[in-house]
């Protein structure tokens, strides 16, 4: 997998750390991995030299361009942990990409084609990920751009003290919540955008939500314009549900138009 065109805060990396940030994205990605046909992996590396090759060319880069004491250990620091496959896996338990990527999408949903389960996600920056509790839910209906959406709305959960203010008068009153959207190709089930918005908030006398912190975040899957001349045929049924249209009765006046089953 690939992960490119990283933006800090709507704009590209300017300043000395998000530089240093960026660099040490392009060394980790391309990643290469296994995964099952559930989605999940396993988070061993498989392209691990390839990586370290990379993070010599950045830190090259890198010192060409800057000096100093700080930016020294920092390079130290880092290749310090490009020598130690194993550091390298579970860092990347600290990355959104990764938590969202990975996370359980093709589960039993039942009847009503949602269940609860939870979503682990690292909200707090170089710790590992809080679990949300929640309901997921799988849509029916392809969109008309060839995808269908499978969505995660948790629970309000009491917010981490990471996120409480030092002064707050009562911590009790902090909350958390967290909402995700996949929009996945009905071809191959890849995620082509995820959507995730992290919400810490209080309430006020009369219940309104008051927002203390908010994170958007957006993945895209390039280069997904293969499907923009496909016609979504209503012949068979998507594996991923839909419309089914039957064969026409022996007496062939009509179709039967139902939805299918997951």
């Amino acid at each position: 997998m690939i992960k490119k065109n990283i933006y800090f805060n709507q704009h590209q990396a300017d300043n000395i750390s998000e530089l240093l940030a960026e660099s040490i994205s392009k060394s980790l990605y391309p990643v290469q991995t296994q995964i099952n046909e559930k989605g999940t992996g396993t988070n061993e590396i498989t392209n691990f030299d390839e990586i370290k090759t990379r993070w010599s060319h950045e830190k090259l880069k890198l010192s060409e361009k800057y000096s100093g004491h700080p930016l020294e250990k920092f390079l130290s620091a880092v290749d310090h942990k490009m020598e130690n496959k194993k550091e390298i896996e579970n860092g990347l338990h600290y990355d959104w990409f990764w938590n969202l990527f990975f996370h359980p999408k093709f589960i039993d949903y039942g009847d009503t084609r949602k269940t609860s389960t939870a979503l682990f996600l690292a909200v707090i920056p170089y710790q590992n990920p809080l679990r949300f509790p929640g309901i997921q839910t799988i849509q029916k209906i392809p969109t008309d751009y060839h995808s269908f959406i499978i969505e995660f709305k948790s629970e309000e959960i009491p917010a981490d003290l990471y996120f409480i203010p030092a002064n707050a008068f009562n911590q009790d009153a902090y909350w958390m919540s967290l909402k995700v959207t996949f929009d996945l190709d009905v071809y191959h089930h890849f995620p082509m955008h995820t959507r995730a918005y992290f919400e810490v908030f209080t309430r006020d006398y009369s219940g309104e939500k008051k927002l203390i912190k908010r994170i958007s975040y957006n993945q895209f899957q390039l280069h997904n314009g293969e499907y923009s001349d496909k016609k979504l045929s209503k012949d068979s049924p998507f594996i991923t549900g839909g419309l089914v249209v039957s064969e026409p009765n022996k007496w062939g006046f009509y179709k039967n138009i139902y939805e299918n089953d997951w």
